[in-house]
């Protein structure tokens, strides 16, 4: 390239889907755009970019993004790049002794979730509402302190500066919404927690053909400053996260879909061929605007944004 190329890191999680996206992209960039892919830890970087604004393009909780948004915040812009997705159905754990066996049980119990606006949160909370009739306000929830959006006042939430996983074995709450709890790592016979439900993935695999809802977690934004000095960016990384989920689909024995290799046949039965599909398609506005609703009904916002205005034009 004659002219020096403008490099720009993107922070993300480590997804089968993403390997691979660095690499050189001319577009309307003098000397071309030298993309970079740096792995963190996701809940890390949702703090960092929300107290330090410190990332000029990473992955971010969509949650977290439609509540800034619809606050008037517009410092960060969102692309429809959704590179996680996941049921919530799995999610709630308890102790192996536990007389709970059904998500209609929580109600009125205390229910431990590691923060209160985290995305998957909110889809629980909604999906127990809509499936299971357990309003979130019966719930008593119990949290961390450090928080990362203010919590609504209509909620019931009590801030713990312990941690979640131990409150639950010792008894102090009855169940929680857990994603990679330590306990799962013990040899099975040591076990002291179990799902809630027996068989989570034959209710999601339910919930999905009936609402052909897979829940939308996270997705990519670019600073505002960032977006400014290179309009051309949204285009560009739209093509470069489609390319790279493309590669990874032709690699033999992917499928992007949940729920492990012995349901792969109903998951390409359920999903197609591609489970993630990126872009503002009939089913991903559905399901941001189904988001967006949960935000309104648990306080997080007063009124929904219309989807077109949540993402820039790729």
């Amino acid at each position: 390239m004659s002219e020096a190329a403008t490099q720009l890191v993107i922070r993300g999680g480590e997804h089968e889907h993403t390997r691979g996206i660095a690499g050189v992209y001319r577009g309307d960039f003098p000397g071309g755009l030298q993309l970079g892919y740096e792995t963190m830890r996701l809940q890390d970087i949702f703090v960092a970019m929300l107290k330090q604004r410190c990332f000029e393009v990473c992955e971010f909780s969509l949650a977290n993004y439609i509540v800034l948004r619809a606050g008037g915040q517009d410092w960060l812009s969102a692309i429809p790049v959704f590179p996680f997705r996941a049921f919530r159905h799995g999610g709630a754990i308890t102790r192996r002794e536990s007389t709970l066996t059904d998500l209609t049980q929580l109600a009125g119990k205390r229910v431990g979730v590691e923060d209160y606006s985290m995305t998957a949160a909110v889809w629980f909370r909604g999906l127990l509402q809509d499936e299971y009739g357990v309003d979130h306000r019966s719930i008593r929830w119990v949290s961390r302190a450090d928080q990362r959006l203010p919590i609504p006042t209509q909620a019931s939430v009590e801030l713990i500066e312990g941690d979640l996983e131990d409150q639950l074995v010792a008894g102090g709450i009855d169940a929680m919404l857990g994603f990679t709890v330590r306990d799962a790592r013990l040899p099975q016979r040591e076990r002291r927690l179990r799902c809630v439900l027996a068989d989570p993935a034959v209710a999601e695999q339910d919930y999905y053909a009936r609402t052909g809802i897979f829940p939308i977690n996270h997705c990519i934004v670019i600073r505002a400053d960032t977006l400014a000095a290179h309009p051309a960016l949204p285009g560009v990384l739209y093509g470069a996260y489609a390319a790279a989920q493309a590669r990874a689909l032709a690699r033999p024995g992917v499928t992007l879909a949940p729920w492990g290799d012995a349901q792969r046949e109903r998951a390409r039965e359920l999903f197609g061929a591609n489970p993630l599909p990126y872009g503002l398609t009939l089913s991903n506005r559905m399901i941001v605007e189904r988001l967006a609703h949960y935000l309104c009904e648990q306080g997080f916002i007063q009124a929904a944004p219309r989807v077109d205005d949540l993402f820039a034009p790729v």
